[in-house]
């Protein structure tokens, strides 16, 4: 069995469930192994999904946080260009410089809370979808897959 046809077989349990729901979701998820593969292979295939749901589940756990990735860069350059601005504001011929930098750093600032929270909103969602998908599998698995 093909990594490919199993992220196949997810994408298509994540579309349906956010579109009509877990039942219908499952219902297609099932579906989908039994037609694609005959009954001794279908156990084999929920393993695999298992194995490859769990690994997604541990990436977007780590990805999901805020303070690993690209957004920690940005947050640190902020930190970097609110000091100098900080420092411009001290002096007089260039307070206003220092203004509109500190201004639109809080802009930044704002944008970046905001891209986090989605981002970790959007990781939640799907660990908790593919926390179904792993259940789905060690159901028709018949144990842990």
């Amino acid at each position: 069995m093909k990594t490919r046809t199993i992220d196949e077989a997810l994408d298509k349990y994540v579309q349906e469930r956010m579109a009509k729901g877990k039942q219908p979701a499952a219902e297609r998820f099932l579906s989908y192994a039994y037609v694609k593969y005959s009954g001794d292979e279908v156990p084999e295939f929920m393993r695999k999904v298992g194995g490859l749901t769990r690994y997604y589940i541990d990436f977007l756990k780590v990805m999901g946080n805020p303070l690993k990735g690209p957004e920690l860069a940005w947050f640190a350059s902020m930190l970097t260009v609110v000091a100098a601005s900080c420092y411009l504001m001290e002096m007089e011929e260039s307070r206003l410089t220092g203004i509109l930098i500190f201004s639109g750093t809080l802009a930044s600032a704002f944008l970046l809370i905001c891209f986090a929270a989605r981002k970790w909103c959007e990781a939640g969602v799907m660990i908790a979808i593919y926390r179904e998908i792993l259940e789905i599998a060690e159901q028709e698995a018949g144990g842990p897959a």
